[in-house]
């Protein structure tokens, strides 16, 4: 009779099957399973990889309790396909975990597509960062070779269960738990002061949609009492990158007007399918939220409509609202908001390596949603943020609230929920509307310029509403500054910039010099930061000490002719409707402001006897940032230009060097240019003069030989921080010059 196995034996026996078991290739996978001698968990060999990423990390903590540095790289998996194949069909939750990282860096739904693609497809990289302070981090890519694809970041906790995560909410599923965002939204207006604080008036807009049963909307006039109602802030989409037919579906959704007024078959209820995707989902997104009002731009401003008055009431249609639902994940109108979510089709649970490490996914920052998604390139959409004070973004794989008092992103399985904010943070999209109350004058103008840079660089699909896409902001402003119950009000609005800190306003530059014939220069006057073309990087907040000659002397023109009359369309004889009213009148006078008197210290920018060399002849790196040398031109006066990035510098024979930055590139055709492109030709750099505008600021003017004014000058660019020539203007004449 055969000796019965002891207990060992059957253990070995069994260990012996399961190691068989876990190296056996997984079908059609190319992978293969490897017992962890971490953890009892099933683990796919890139698991193994990131075990040795903490072996190395735990190496260097017993080393040193507070190292801080990165490993080498390791790669995990081939590819991303890989990686989703291991997540769902073998059940590995580390790779769960990192696949729901690759996705929750997505802001749209196209950008989670095209993880899949079979162009994307190259190998994963891991890198272990360790910080000073103990925590650590798992830096994830995808590579080409040409570039970075794709990156997420996940974190790694000593804590089985972070302190910031709330079980008693249900985990997030394929599609958005809208009951979890309905409490938020309740809850922030039972116990903040955001409604009290920052709403407006009481008055509607002047058309919404209300929302009624069986899928039906129907356009109606404001009600005369205030309801709540819901603002969609989104990205029509690009024409030019579209369908034909797609865009003709968007531009005919726009409410048709007979005799002024709307068509019947809006004032009728109808069908929200009449409607493109993304609006279609926002109206069910605000039904399921108990708000049954909604206003969409497209609609519900008829076609017809006075489009310049209802441009100025923008900051009453936002500050009014329950909250505006910011479409983040739609690239164009007939994107959808609502589908199944990738990174949420696969059930995760807490993921342990070596007995003391938990892999956790972390939310996407909200500045990154608010600064990447494409509704961030459309001009609109920057006053539909800044003037909202409760926000919805509406991400590809999850919903994130901003309002005054906090800040919160949809929680899913084992993720952590954003914490309240005790103090608005600087990076709050509602800091303007806080500015705005407070009446702090120079942190409100810091703001305006905060406003201009992300205004310039953005879209507009008709370039003539260059001044309508902010005038709310315009409008807020003003009524900010002026409603402190002083009797005289000193500030104006000139073009997109303000009197009160005019030389401020005026030294923006361009981060490099552009195509001068893309110029908006028939809408603004070259001074203003609106001519610029469309889509430019601006520069705003560079320091600035104002210069004690410079003087704001008075606008000059005003287009149209009578733009005067329009303040005098304010006295109704209501103080509340007057004081209203003549933020709009500002508003709609400044846009027509083109040519202003100043008064300042005036020179020459380049010497009579500069000698004229190469930009290449005298720029040299020092410490790896740029420099000059002059040694091989003693005692000369000199100037040189970079026709690559616009830069120009101008240097007397024993002084130090300015350097300034032009506006516009010198075009490499023959094409004609209009008389409007202000450019500075090469060979007519001596043409150049200077205005003082701070202790070192200034303006880089031409004559403007076409307008009639007496010592008229178009600004061509600016030149800031030159410190190696701080008595430049010294013993200079002050002189009043007319900028046009």
């Amino acid at each position: 009779m055969p000796t019965q196995p002891t207990p060992r034996s059957h253990a070995l026996t069994a260990m012996a099957a399961m190691r068989k078991f876990f190296q056996a290739p997984v079908l059609n996978s190319g992978l293969l399973w490897v017992l962890s001698d971490e953890d009892p968990l099933r683990q796919c060999r890139g698991c193994g990889e990131i075990c040795e990423l903490l072996r190395w990390g735990e190496v260097q903590r017993r080393r040193e309790s507070t190292f801080q540095g990165s490993s080498p790289p390791r790669t995990i998996h081939s590819n991303f396909l890989e990686l989703d194949h291991c997540a769902s069909k073998t059940g590995c939750d580390t790779c769960r975990t990192l696949r729901r990282a690759f996705l929750l860096e997505q802001i749209t739904r196209h950008d989670a597509e095209r993880l899949r693609h079979a162009d994307n497809q190259w190998p994963i990289c891991a890198v272990l960062n360790l910080s000073s302070s103990g925590d650590c981090d798992l830096a994830l890519t995808i590579k080409s070779p040409k570039a970075i694809l794709f990156s997420a970041t996940v974190h790694l906790s000593n804590d089985a269960r972070p302190i910031g995560q709330t079980p008693k909410e249900a985990p997030s599923g394929p599609r958005s738990n809208l009951n979890s965002l309905r409490r938020v939204v309740d809850g922030c207006h039972r116990h903040h002061e955001c409604s009290s604080r920052y709403r407006w008036s009481c008055r509607n807009p002047t058309w919404l949609l209300k929302i009624l049963p069986n899928n039906r909307v129907q356009l109606i006039a404001g009600p005369p009492e205030a309801v709540d109602y819901v603002v969609l802030s989104y990205s029509w989409g690009n024409p030019a990158t579209m369908p034909a037919a797609q865009w003709a579906r968007i531009k005919g959704a726009g409410t048709k007007t007979i005799n002024g007024q709307p068509v019947p078959e809006r004032l009728n209820p109808f069908p929200v399918w009449d409607l493109p995707e993304t609006m279609q989902d926002a109206i069910e997104i605000s039904a399921s939220l108990g708000v049954f009002y909604i206003w969409i731009d497209n609609v519900c401003i008829p076609k017809g409509t006075n489009w310049d008055m209802e441009a100025s009431l923008m900051h009453e249609v936002y500050g009014n609202s329950v909250f505006t639902l910011v479409a983040s994940s739609s690239t164009k109108a007939t994107d959808r908001l609502l589908y199944d979510r990738q990174a949420w089709t696969q059930r995760g649970k807490a993921c342990p390596l070596r007995d003391m490490w938990w892999l956790r996914n972390i939310p996407m920052p909200l500045d990154r949603v608010r600064f990447e998604s494409p509704v961030s390139l459309r001009a609109w959409t920057l006053q539909e943020e800044r003037l909202s004070p409760r926000i919805v973004y509406w991400a590809g794989q999850r919903w994130y609230w901003s309002c005054l008092e906090c800040q919160v992103v949809e929680m899913g399985e084992f993720d952590w929920v954003s914490p309240v904010a005790d103090t608005t943070p600087r990076s709050c999209p509602q800091r303007f509307l806080e500015l705005c109350r407070s009446g702090d004058e120079d942190l409100l103008h810091e703001e305006w310029l905060d406003i201009v840079e992300a205004y310039t660089r953005r879209d507009l699909v008709a370039p003539r509403d260059r001044f309508l896409a902010i005038a709310g902001l315009a409008v807020r402003f003003y009524n900010a500054k002026a409603g402190n119950g002083g009797t005289v009000i000193t500030e104006d609005y000139l073009a997109g910039l303000w009197k009160d800190n005019f030389a401020r306003h005026l030294a923006w530059s361009v981060a490099s010099a552009v195509e001068p014939r893309e110029n908006l220069r028939r809408t603004a006057p070259s001074w203003s930061w609106a001519s610029l073309p469309l889509q430019v990087q601006t520069r705003t907040k560079a320091p600035f000490k104002p210069s004690e000659h410079f003087k704001f002397i008075a606008v000059r023109h005003v287009e149209p002719a009578d733009a005067d009359t329009v303040l005098a369309r304010t006295n109704t004889g209501d103080p509340s409707t007057d004081f209203i009213n003549r933020g709009r009148a500002v508003e709609e006078r400044g846009r027509g402001v083109k040519v202003v008197e100043v008064q300042g210290r005036f020179r020459r920018f380049v010497s009579e006897d500069a000698l004229e060399i190469s930009w290449d002849s005298i720029e040299r790196k020092r410490d790896g940032r740029p420099g000059f040398d002059f040694g091989a031109f003693p005692g000369r006066s000199l100037y040189a230009r970079n026709e690559v990035n616009g830069s120009i510098l101008s240097k007397d024979a024993h002084s130090g060097e300015v350097v300034g930055q032009l506006d516009y590139l010198t075009p490499t055709d023959e094409k004609p240019t209009h008389q409007y492109t202000p450019y500075v030709q090469v060979g007519d750099e001596k043409e150049i003069v200077c205005l003082e505008l701070g202790e070192l600021a200034m303006l880089l003017l031409v004559p403007d030989h076409s307008q009639g004014w007496p010592e008229s000058y178009q600004r061509v660019g600016v030149a800031i921080g030159y410190a190696n020539r701080k008595g430049f203007f010294y013993g200079c004449e002050t002189r009043n010059v007319h900028l046009t």
